[in-house]
């Protein structure tokens, strides 16, 4: 494994982030130039994720829902998913292309952060509400969510999509405010706070997100960091 994942994006990669079938070998040049194989792309996935606080990683490793499955070109998202072994379900899975893992970093982001809106909306219940759209886990993450939605109504998104989809603002957002913080806060300077206060806060994941990230786990990386 590359050393330079920690204990919880090594954590996140196993369990959450898949490969699907031919995928690697469908993908267009640009994938097969840069990676060796699909499970390099998938290690590129656990490196962008990284950017996240720790604990929101040991967090989503956790949950028995929210997956990231790499594609040739497939980028929708499914609230259900039978893997390719067909011995399970997976729930509430956000395809990404591995081209844009290449050309577009913020792309490829925005798209893999999706699960993470669900599973704070709802846990990725099919029928239940996304944290974007308004939902919440807990009382804390409703009051994010109802912030959320009145923020995507003032229509500051930086994409016409992300202007008619609160889905996409937020995960266009998120992902503009791990890559890019000064042009977050320039375009939409309510969200980056929002945004910098919950969903990047590591004291607000420690402090309110449902479930914690075992101790054992927190300990390593900080060891490894020293």
């Amino acid at each position: 494994m590359p050393a330079e994942l920690s204990v919880l994006q090594q954590m996140l990669l196993h369990r959450k982030i898949h490969v699907a079938e031919r995928a690697y070998a469908q993908s267009g040049e640009g994938a097969q130039a840069h990676f060796s194989s699909g499970w390099g792309a998938a290690i590129e996935s656990a490196r962008l994720l990284g950017r996240l606080p720790e604990t929101a990683l040991g967090w989503w490793a956790e949950q028995p829902n929210g997956h990231l499955l790499l594609t040739a070109d497939d980028d929708s998202y499914h609230n259900s998913y039978q893997n390719r072994l067909g011995s399970d379900e997976w729930v509430g899975v956000a395809s990404l292309p591995m081209e844009w893992l290449v050309g577009d970093e913020a792309k490829a982001l925005a798209a893999a952060l999706r699960p993470l809106d669900h599973l704070l909306g709802c846990g990725c219940d099919p029928a239940g509400p996304w944290l974007s759209d308004g939902g919440g886990i807990s009382p804390r993450w409703q009051r994010v969510g109802a912030q959320i939605i009145e923020l995507f109504s003032l229509g500051y998104g930086a994409s016409p999509a992300s202007r008619e989809d609160p889905h996409r603002y937020l995960a266009e957002g998120l992902a503009q405010a791990l890559l890019d913080r000064r042009g977050l806060n320039a375009n939409d300077p309510k969200l980056e706070r929002l945004i910098f206060s919950s969903l990047l806060s590591e004291g607000f994941w420690r402090n309110f997100a449902r479930e914690g990230v075992p101790r054992e786990l927190m300990d390593a990386d900080e060891h490894r960091k020293r």
